[in-house]
């Protein structure tokens, strides 16, 4: 039995689906002491009323707060987690019953992993199953940007994220408390790509322990945030990603490389592997920009504020 795990939902606007969450979140199995932290961001449709009715249950602890964004939500969750290990829930998803127990062992079979993850059941509106994705090797989100080799071809579920994110959503994430609380590691606020900044950040502290069985279901409906979808959208999209990805690539290289032929050698998969969406020319300069000190300069993280010349002409090119 695991001693103590939090369950972070962060919930906005998913009145349809966020009772079934909460539900997932207290079914799961294996755990001598569970709570379920949810940090409602604002919703304006009657996803409170969804979450009152949970209000009795003493495992489940109601937050709200004015809409600043699923980043912010989850930080909060976070901040007022209990448990020795936190699992995040997006409000329309939903945790099998014994991912919890699954995941938690593995972490705790494993004291240099900081990061555990699922394969994925994925489901429709209705909850109909759509497909499963297996880690980077099933259910790309885009074409492969070259004919390869890759970076996923060496197994390595930390490298294989340089490539894309394959851990796809909060939902499939579960870490130590203590690698916030030891790191100082927070959700940036990103609009598309908070959850592999975050997976990036952690695997340059340490291992990801995969578990091929899908056990969290991630549910495509018309709100989800990824499909949001004129070229503009697309363009925000495409560059987000790009910096997330040049932010983190030099720092997880180095650490993975086992000699400086290994690390030349991990370059130039890169080069082949990184989602550059037919744009190389931005993000070779996002990597310029980025450069090799541990965490990023001021002026690199400049580059997400609205209207900064460089990101606008990417994003237009990205876009495009």
């Amino acid at each position: 039995m695991l001693p103590s795990v939090t369950v972070v939902i962060p919930s906005y606007n998913h009145e349809a689906f966020v009772g079934a969450a909460v539900a997932s979140a207290l079914a799961s199995e294996g755990v001598d002491s569970l709570e379920v932290v949810v940090v409602d961001d604002g919703s304006t449709d009657a996803s409170r009323d969804r979450l009152e009715a949970f209000r009795g249950d003493p495992r489940v602890r109601l937050n709200y707060q004015d809409n600043a964004g699923a980043d912010a939500a989850i930080n909060r969750g976070c901040e007022l987690a209990r448990g020795e290990l936190i699992f995040i829930l997006d409000s329309d998803d939903e945790l099998a019953p014994d991912r919890v127990a699954v995941l938690g062992e593995r972490l705790r079979a494993n004291p240099a992993a900081v990061l555990a993850a699922s394969w994925i059941r994925v489901v429709d509106a209705a909850g109909a199953e759509l497909g499963v994705k297996q880690a980077w090797r099933t259910l790309p989100p885009w074409p492969a940007p070259s004919a390869g080799p890759f970076l996923s071809d060496l197994g390595d579920p930390r490298l294989a994220l340089l490539e894309t994110n394959w851990i796809s959503t909060t939902s499939n994430m579960a870490f130590p408390a203590a690698l916030l609380r030891d790191h100082g590691l927070r959700f940036l606020p990103l609009r598309y790509a908070h959850d592999w900044d975050f997976a990036l950040a952690a695997s340059r502290l340490g291992g990801i322990e995969l578990v091929e069985t899908p056990l969290v279901s991630y549910r495509v409906h018309g709100a989800n945030t990824i499909g949001e979808g004129d070229a503009a959208g697309q363009g925000r999209m495409r560059f987000e990603i790009q910096w997330v990805v040049a932010r983190h690539a030099a720092g997880l290289l180095r650490s993975a490389a086992r000699s400086d032929a290994e690390l030349v050698h991990l370059r130039r998969l890169l080069a082949a592997s990184a989602p550059t969406f037919g744009r190389d020319s931005v993000f070779d300069q996002l990597l310029l920009l980025r450069g090799l000190d541990p965490t990023s300069p001021a002026s690199y993280d400049a580059l997400l504020e609205a209207g900064h010349p460089f990101s606008t002409a990417a994003i237009e090119l990205l876009g495009g």
